[in-house]
């Protein structure tokens, strides 16, 4: 389970989210803080209880020093297939922006089928919703709000999906509130909602929210801010310049890894 999307402030600067749930109650992040690209790994294997059984590969959200932002969704896991994870890495690596991210994962999806999933991309000029069903494609581009949860809407919800109960309403909270953020703090407002009838953005396991994001991208200055654990349960994230371009440097990578919340240092790529 995970809530994804992207949309833009009134102010031009544009932004990035997403509510990570898994099947544990506590994860930590492995990220990578490169000169041009930052990712906090996906999974290729996930291993429930065990966090020595996990096997890491791709980024689940990541930005790039060109203003590109993306992250993923699981909708359906399945035997043999890659890991949709790799996509976002893909992208983050191969393209400067939407437009070359697109074609970018194109042609390693027509290379190897894929778990199924939802990707959201965001740069200056535009935004996509990219849902990945083995080999299948399908993009929407467009400038206005994108919200993402558990199942395709164009390629349509399966009774396969390996979340059937609680996607199709977190998705239905999140189009009605995400017009009207204005900040990234109403952002994390929205990724703490709690619904009255127990529909929740926030998710308490299992499976758990285990890290809420918000990367923002504002006049060519990454940030991100993050939150470990349900979001409801810290009312301020930690607030990370990603030290792109110029600003990177081994001491800067080492100090964004010590500030990031989470108990793994990964050693610098």
């Amino acid at each position: 389970m995970c809530t994804i999307g992207v949309l833009r402030f009134t102010d031009g600067s544009y932004a990035l989210f997403k509510n990570k749930d898994f099947g544990r109650r506590r994860f930590d992040d492995r990220i990578t803080v490169e000169r041009d690209v930052f990712g906090a790994a996906g999974l290729a294997t996930f291993a429930r209880d065990d966090p020595d059984g996990d096997e890491f590969s791709g980024f689940s959200i990541g930005a790039n020093s060109s203003g590109l932002l993306s992250c993923d969704a699981n909708v359906r896991t399945v035997d043999g297939h890659a890991n949709y994870d790799d996509l976002v890495e893909i992208a983050l690596r191969q393209s400067n922006d939407v437009a070359t991210a697109i074609p970018a994962i194109g042609d390693a999806v027509l290379s190897r089928p894929y778990h199924w999933a939802n990707l959201v991309l965001i740069d200056a000029e535009q935004s996509a919703a990219i849902e990945i069903r083995g080999q299948r494609m399908h993009v929407l581009v467009h400038r206005t709000p994108i919200v993402r949860t558990n199942h395709h809407i164009t390629l349509g919800a399966t009774p396969l999906d390996d979340n059937t109960s609680t996607s199709a309403p977190r998705l239905d909270v999140a189009l009605r509130d995400v017009g009207a953020l204005e900040s990234v703090d109403q952002t994390f407002d929205l990724l703490r909602f709690h619904g009255p009838d127990g529909t929740s953005l926030c998710v308490h396991g299992p499976p758990q929210t285990v890290y809420s994001y918000v990367l923002h991208q504002v006049q060519g200055t990454s940030t991100l801010s993050v939150i470990q654990g349900p979001p409801c349960e810290t009312s301020v994230p930690t607030v990370l310049t990603i030290p792109f371009g110029e600003s990177w440097s081994p001491s800067a990578a080492a100090e964004f890894q010590r500030t990031y919340p989470s108990a793994v240092t990964v050693p610098r790529r």
